[in-house]
């Protein structure tokens, strides 16, 4: 009866799962189909799940608009994004877990920045980058994607950092190493798994950002690939073959990160929750 039990729990848990893993992944699942879909079945008024796939709106979007310099921008952003933010966040960490900087204000001040929402800092960072001369320039975007992803990866990272003992790098200062050398051959080689956790995370909310980019950055020069993909959008139609062509060519790097670094995300994201 017990063994019952237990397989039932086990298949209902199963059935659960599977069920929340279609909800979630339809959209997606859909969204990559309907790319394929010549633009008469996108939009004929009745559902056609067979047809013949065709390649035009992937054509149209590479040959149409410079696609691939859109692609170039966003990868620039989020690879400069991922590696200041990085750089800057575990050094900051770092100081928060081991020397208390700040002490408790300056932690609440970090988590208080991560709750504002982005519109929250949109026109005070749109006239500072205006007075510096900085719109439509990829260095506006990626200032404006390290300031609201800073305190997100300080606070990650020093997690990680708080669960290094202490005492191996009292070994290492009597051992004669330097502050410096404790953290490169120490300190940062164990919290290497926060590191990656921390740089996929941040370049996946750099790679997929929006609202920085429309507003800062809409210049075709300096368009990122989120902002290209609202231009099949406008007043007077949309181009919904281009739209879902672009959006799945937006999707695919970030699922791909996803599908193969998973249990980096999910060791960040679940940090702390069991001690």
């Amino acid at each position: 009866m017990i063994r019952m039990r237990e397989a039932f729990r086990k298949v209902f848990f199963i059935l659960i799962i599977s069920f929340f893993v279609v909800v979630l992944t339809f959209p997606f699942v859909w969204m990559a189909m309907t790319s394929f879909k010549p633009t008469h079945d996108i939009i004929s008024p009745e559902l056609k799940v067979l047809f013949a796939p065709t390649l035009e709106h992937y054509l149209y979007i590479f040959t149409r608009q410079p696609f691939l310099n859109f692609a170039l921008n966003s990868i620039i952003v989020a690879v400069t994004v991922t590696l200041v933010t990085i750089l800057c966040g575990t050094l900051a960490a770092y100081s928060i877990s081991r020397f208390d900087f700040g002490g408790k204000p300056f932690r609440s001040w970090i988590i208080f920045t991560r709750m504002l929402p982005p519109p929250v800092i949109l026109i005070p960072l749109f006239v500072i980058f205006r007075t510096l001369g900085l719109l439509n320039t990829l260095t506006a975007l990626v200032m404006a994607d390290i300031t609201f992803l800073l305190s997100f990866i300080i606070w990650i990272m020093r997690s990680f950092f708080d669960e290094i003992p202490y005492e191996l790098e009292e070994a290492g200062l009597i051992d004669g190493c330097s502050r410096y050398q404790i953290l490169t051959y120490i300190t940062i080689p164990l919290a290497s798994p926060g590191i990656v956790s921390a740089s996929i995370l941040t370049f996946i909310f750099a790679w997929n950002e929006y609202l920085f980019a429309m507003v800062f950055a809409p210049a075709t020069r300096v368009k990122t690939l989120p902002v290209a993909a609202a231009d099949f959008i406008t007043g007077y139609a949309t181009n919904w073959g281009p739209v879902f062509a672009a959006s799945t060519m937006i999707v695919l790097p970030a699922f791909l990160v996803v599908v193969f670094l998973q249990k980096y995300i999910i060791r960040g994201l679940t940090l702390g929750a069991f001690k």
